[in-house]
């Protein structure tokens, strides 16, 4: 059996531990995500269902459905952790959506189709369209960030590409 990181020798490391470390969460993150009945209750959960193993990336979008998602869709978790894993979900905004569209579902019926819109399944954004973005927000900023120089409010520029590729 593992060895707690805390230093105690003789004190064996909870099997959640394993678990969260497996899903690619760092030490640091699982080991705060044990400090917290509800979290870890939470995750052990949403590792319940089919997760065996994966790469960082999906176990941090897993954290997040343990942290954040909405207590009245719990009917739709194993949907949402289903498109998580097969990597229809592949980043914090997506999940954000989802878990946006689902709290205002709530418990009724589940429309996939409805969801995989309002989270973007399938969208595919090129680094030519994000850079076509930013070059029109600034182009079209120009005159405020000469003028403004560095007092300009970048999280409004940042703001406007997101709007138009969010």
């Amino acid at each position: 059996m593992a060895i707690a990181s805390d230093g105690d020798k003789g004190v064996a490391a909870p099997p959640q531990l394993e678990s969260f470390l497996a899903i690619g969460l760092d030490q640091r993150t699982a080991e705060n995500a044990l400090a917290n009945h509800k979290v870890t209750a939470n995750l052990t959960a949403v590792i319940a269902e089919p997760v065996t193993g994966c790469d960082k990336s999906v176990g941090n979008l897993l954290y997040t459905v343990a942290t954040k998602y909405p207590a009245n869709a719990l009917v739709h978790r194993p949907n949402l952790i289903k498109y998580i894993l097969s990597e229809k979900i592949k980043n914090s905004a997506q999940l954000d959506a989802a878990l946006s569209f689902l709290s205002t579902l709530g418990p009724d019926s589940l429309d996939l189709v409805k969801l995989e819109e309002a989270c973007g399944v399938g969208v595919v954004v090129s680094f030519e369209e994000i850079q076509s973005a930013v070059s029109d927000v600034l182009n079209e900023n120009m005159e405020a960030i000469v003028e403004q120089r560095y007092r300009i409010n970048v999280g409004s520029l940042c703001g406007q590409v997101r709007k138009r590729h969010p």
